[in-house]
């Protein structure tokens, strides 16, 4: 009876201790239609920030960074921490919604609670916007390839033609000024005619009093 205890009391610490270790670390997350996530039944993901920008050579760059959840408490105690393999691969769309081909399918073994970073460059110039697919469940089938593709098609295209992806943040800020108004010019303010001063009226001499005589006294 003891030793069941014991044993209770211990799995009952363990599974609080592993519980505080495997607390995922508050992050925001953000959401871009042009990423595209799948989970499993054990792990999911989160899109923490994704950039895009044109470099030096013209060609459309993207970064990307998800974060991968941790092994369950009760998981991590029996099993530990598993090895989980993530497929992905960019679609290079043009503007004509045309996809580079072929899809290169790209693999990584990470461990739980990660951030993942995803890079990818377009191969040439006229690929003006991407999707990028992520998935914990198997690198994606020629079926699921093509149904993305005519699914893009209808996402990206705008009056025939696909949008092309945004700069990086800092190139978008710099717009073009607004030219300044200028400043109203103020009226010149009335000077008001000066008074003539008030002349003084000429102070009267006091009438000077009459000394007193003294008289020396022999």
């Amino acid at each position: 009876m003891k030793i069941t205890n014991v044993l209770m009391s211990t799995c009952a610490a363990a599974m609080l201790l592993t519980g505080c270790m495997t607390e995922e670390p508050v992050k925001q997350r953000v959401t871009d239609d042009r990423i595209i996530l799948t989970d499993n039944s054990k792990f999911s993901m989160g899109l923490l920030s994704a950039k895009t920008l044109i470099n030096d050579d013209g060609l459309l760059t993207v970064d990307a960074n998800v974060l991968l959840s941790r092994t369950s408490p009760l998981r991590w105690i029996f099993c530990g921490d598993p090895k989980v393999t993530v497929w992905y691969h960019f679609d290079w769309i043009d503007a004509q919604g045309n996809i580079s081909s072929p899809v290169v399918q790209r693999e990584m073994v990470v461990l739980p609670g990660n951030i993942l970073v995803f890079h990818g460059v377009a191969p040439a110039e006229k690929y003006i916007n991407y999707v990028l697919t992520i998935s914990l469940r198997g690198a994606e089938t020629p079926e699921e390839a093509a149904r993305q593709r005519d699914e893009v098609k209808k996402l990206y295209s705008e009056s025939g033609k696909i949008k092309p992806a945004g700069k990086s943040e800092a190139k978008q800020k710099t717009g073009k000024k607004k030219a300044a108004k200028p400043a109203a010019k103020k009226a010149p303010a009335k000077k008001s005619a000066a008074k003539p001063a008030a002349k003084k009226a000429p102070a009267e001499k006091a009438a000077a009093k009459p000394g007193k005589l003294t008289e020396s006294f022999d």
